[in-house]
């Protein structure tokens, strides 16, 4: 299998990466530079700056299968610039035309363009997966709005909470992101054409007007100062991705740990013949997320790598170049990685409601002391209450009594406990909080997510599930 910057594992094969895989191919590259070059041709021609026929010339020219591949590459190889080759064989195809090829500009600009150019394209698959698995959750959210599981802090028994709950606060973590990926687009996917560093100064007064003009016939935006220096929009964004990623493998490291043996609570989506090891038939492994938490792992190093280098100084530097570069575009292929083996997992994901509500009441009640506690606040205040409810789970760890048997005394039994069938039950009300009601609530906002009309910058293509043939 083709060494790409995802961590390839056992599910890649399963995934839909949605056009992704190729998104930054030497091809597609070059191809962009192209289309760049072309699009500055042909507003310079609109302006005046350049000859209109020369203009048409080089856009007509500007495409990948019409010029010669592979004298390009063998000039790669003798004149070891990043962009002077394919220019060359571009001005020699275009014949009287080519010399107005790439007029008033530095390769930098044609690159970092490029590459936010392509990286534009992966933002908006991003932002259609990211979508599908806001359509997953609010689905499942509203499913599980009523189903009672066990809440955990520090890993322990906490307070009773619903599943619906749980997946409203995957929801929240996800509107965050998707607010964030979409509010960045103007700052983050712009054209620079400012030449040298950044200050016109081929082009002079009119090559501000000109790089608006070239953004928006590229479907970007345009870079408020075109210095080559400045890349923490690029940087940013790098950021921004690993954030998202954070949310991923939390969702990840619930699901593994969720659907051990010990919990038995939610599972990935398993079908017959899936093998989890050779030696040991048993195994059904959390192949998803285990997945996507390396991806996620190998992100966070790359968006470091990126932050450290933001400082390099003047005005234009060959590392940060590479860096920048050729990190944003692994940026891109781990991010989709992660987004589809996230969509997958959810999508596929599934619930034993039984089990975990034996799960929350294995702790002898003791899971519902701080519902206990307030209902008998008012009559006894706070501190007693706590310190009651407190004696009674300590000692009911010692054995002998049960938590409840333990309340179940005159003066504070009737607060905490009804006749049911003829046998004392705790009183539910309250029991759940509002876990119900902000599952409905997150659940609806995230089917709205999912449906909502995007800005022109952040169109996405049609939505496909990221496993094949689901």
């Amino acid at each position: 299998m083709q060494r790409t910057a995802e961590y390839i594992d056992a599910s890649s094969r399963m995934l839909d990466y949605r056009g992704s895989r190729d998104l930054f191919s030497a091809e597609n590259v070059y191809q962009a530079w192209l289309d760049i070059e072309a699009a500055v041709a042909t507003v310079q021609g609109e302006m005046g700056l350049i000859p209109a026929e020369a203009a048409d010339t080089i856009a007509r020219t500007a495409r990948i299968e019409l010029l010669d591949m592979e004298k390009v590459e063998r000039d790669y190889i003798r004149q070891r610039h990043p962009l002077m080759p394919l220019l060359g064989e571009l001005v020699r195809k275009c014949g009287e035309a080519g010399r107005y090829v790439h007029w008033g500009l530095a390769t930098q600009n044609i690159q970092q363009t490029g590459t936010l150019y392509l990286a534009l394209r992966g933002h908006r698959i991003l932002l259609a997966v990211l979508d599908d698995i806001l359509g997953h959750l609010g689905r499942l959210a509203t499913e599980h709005a009523d189903t009672p599981m066990a809440g955990r802090t520090h890993g322990q028994h906490a307070v009773p909470i619903t599943l619906g709950f749980k997946f409203a606060i995957w929801i929240d973590e996800l509107l965050q992101a998707r607010e964030r990926l979409l509010s960045v687009e103007p700052r983050v996917f712009t054209a620079t054409m400012g030449g040298a560093v950044g200050a016109f100064s081929a082009l002079g007064p009119r090559g501000p007007e000109m790089q608006d003009r070239v953004a928006e016939k590229l479907g970007m935006h345009s870079m408020s100062l075109p210095s080559r220096s400045n890349r923490t929009h690029m940087c940013e964004y790098v950021q921004l991705l690993a954030l998202c990623a954070s949310s991923f493998h939390k969702i990840g490291e619930e699901v593994a740990q969720s659907s051990s043996v010990e919990y038995s609570e939610l599972f990935e989506v398993h079908t017959d013949g899936v093998i989890g090891s050779s030696t040991m038939p048993q195994k059904v492994n959390p192949k998803l997320s285990m997945g996507l938490m390396a991806n996620c792992q190998k992100l966070y190093a790359l968006s470091s790598m990126m932050l450290q280098t933001a400082h390099r100084p003047f005005e234009g530097d060959a590392c940060a170049n590479v860096i920048y570069d050729n990190g944003t575009a692994e940026a891109m292929e781990l991010a989709t990685a992660i987004f589809v083996r996230a969509e997958a997992l959810i999508g596929g994901l599934r619930a034993d409601p039984a089990r975990m509500e034996r799960n929350l009441h294995s702790s002898d009640g003791r899971i519902f002391s701080e519902g206990i506690m307030m209902k008998l606040a008012p009559t006894v205040g706070r501190g007693e209450a706590h310190d009651l409810v407190y004696r009674a789970a300590m000692d009911s760890r010692e054995g002998g009594e049960s938590f409840l048997e333990r309340l179940r005394v005159p003066g504070i039994a009737e607060i905490l406990f009804e006749d049911t069938d003829g046998a004392p039950r705790l009183k539910a009300e309250g029991q759940y909080g509002l876990s119900p009601q902000i599952a409905r609530d997150f659940g609806a906002r995230a089917t709205e997510a999912s449906r909502g009309a995007k800005p022109v910058a952040a169109s996405v293509p049609p939505k496909v599930s990221s496993v094949r043939g689901a």
